[in-house]
């Protein structure tokens, strides 16, 4: 086993697992994971539903599946036609969980349990608490190494 620095992900983990957060935190491919998360889409419904370009889309959804958050299906049977969805292991290295403004804004009272717990946790009151919004936890499990 290598040297963890007292951290219990050894180093060749903690870069795989800094890879996939900032595969998941760029503003494009977090929007991409949203979608994703909704279900299973084609390329062409990305497309049109992230008004992104094919080349552009095509790129994130790579650095998405290199990091291991997104799984290509193969075409159905003559279809040219590529899908995607999340991917979804029995026993994840990490989860990264993404809220945007929006997300934060529905639900006010979520927003302030979440605010709540993490202050609770710190010990210590989170700055311009109001002023909050967006937010990126990441989770990760004893068996990542």
């Amino acid at each position: 086993m290598g040297k963890t620095d007292g951290n219990p992900l050894n180093r060749g983990a903690r870069t795989y697992l800094a890879h996939a957060v900032k595969a998941a935190t760029h503003p494009v491919r977090r929007e991409i994971l949203k979608s994703l998360k909704k279900g299973p889409r084609s390329s062409v419904d990305l497309e049109d539903e992230l008004s992104e370009s094919r080349y552009n889309l095509y790129h994130h959804l790579g650095v998405l599946t290199d990091a291991g958050l997104v799984k290509e299906s193969s075409p159905k049977q003559g279809g040219k036609t590529r899908h995607f969805s999340l991917k979804e292991p029995k026993r994840p290295e990490l989860a990264v969980l993404l809220f945007d403004q929006a997300e934060l804004k529905a639900d006010p009272k979520g927003r302030e349990g979440l605010l709540d717990a993490i202050e609770k946790i710190e010990g210590k009151a989170i700055p311009h608490r109001d002023k909050v919004v967006s937010a990126e936890i990441q989770l990760r499990y004893p068996w990542s190494k």
